[in-house]
């Protein structure tokens, strides 16, 4: 008798198993189906900035000299030196749903906006070039700018390209990014979607959060959304003198060697100007 209900309960592991297996997975589905209804994930614009400071004045360059842009060393001289970029800022963010059925992207916001005159007047820094291995992605490009009261995403028109170096940078801003939502499905092969920000500063320096308006299942709610390593996102307002300037020696493209110089004060930077039309 003993043996019998051994082998029964040998028997019935394997169901037992597999039954908490797929308890496992629908408390797992229930719990991502009461969380927020969107993932987002961070990365870099398509557009490349050439337009960086530090705060503080550099004197030496050390691992910066011969750096390219995009490299560890570079970086690490950059994170070393708290630089920053000038005027607008940019990164991207991928959002993707987390819910089942359809989710909506239906608005986006700054959160925690804080902008005070620029501090960023130590040291200005035009990187050497970059190769571009193209981009695969198209993104809907978002402009926000941090110099109006209360901020709005609005549609980036891109940058005027001017015929005098003396120019101010135009950039075109139009009306409201968000006029119809975006629609993503969720579930196994969920859609993606890449938003391109781009954050205009003036003059003062700003750090701020951004959040998305989402729809999903009848419910609305907003979302904060990762910007670069964080929460967070700061962008330096453009100064009129910098104490130092760094600029790259190489004209050769991407491939050719870096010798980057340190220059007296000075601003390699043109001002940036925006053009917008009614939100």
């Amino acid at each position: 008798m003993t043996r019998g209900t051994d082998a029964a309960e040998k028997g019935s592991e394997p169901d037992r198993k597999a039954e908490a297996r797929e308890q496992a997975e629908k408390d797992e589905e229930d719990a991502k189906e009461a969380g927020p209804p969107i993932q987002s994930a961070a990365g870099s614009a398509a557009y490349y900035s050439a337009r960086f400071a530090f705060p503080d004045r550099t004197l030496e360059l050390g691992e910066g000299r011969t750096a390219k842009y995009g490299t560890e060393a570079y970086t690490n001289w950059f994170t070393k030196n708290r630089g920053v970029e000038v005027g607008v800022g940019t990164v991207r963010i991928t959002l993707s749903p987390l819910h089942k059925g359809t989710v909506v992207i239906q608005n986006m916001r700054l959160k925690d906006l804080k902008c005070a005159p620029t501090r960023h007047t130590g040291t200005a820094v035009v990187p050497p070039p970059i190769g571009d291995g193209g981009d695969a992605v198209t993104p809907v490009d978002v402009a926000f700018d941090l110099t109006e009261s209360v901020p709005r995403p609005r549609l980036n028109a891109g940058r005027l390209i001017s015929d005098s170096a003396n120019s101010d940078e135009v950039w075109q801003i139009k009306g409201n990014a968000f006029k119809k939502g975006f629609y993503l499905d969720g579930g196994e092969q969920a859609d993606a979607r890449s938003f391109d920000l781009y954050f205009f500063t003036g003059d003062k320096d700003c750090s701020f959060g951004v959040e998305v308006n989402v729809t999903s299942g009848g419910k609305d709610g907003w979302y904060p959304v990762t910007l670069g390593n964080g929460p967070t996102f700061e962008v330096a307002g453009q100064a009129k003198r910098y104490e130092s300037v760094v600029l790259p020696s190489a004209t050769g493209g991407y491939e050719a060697e870096v010798q980057n110089v340190l220059h007296g004060p000075g601003n390699p930077f043109p001002p940036i100007r925006l053009q917008k039309t009614p939100f």
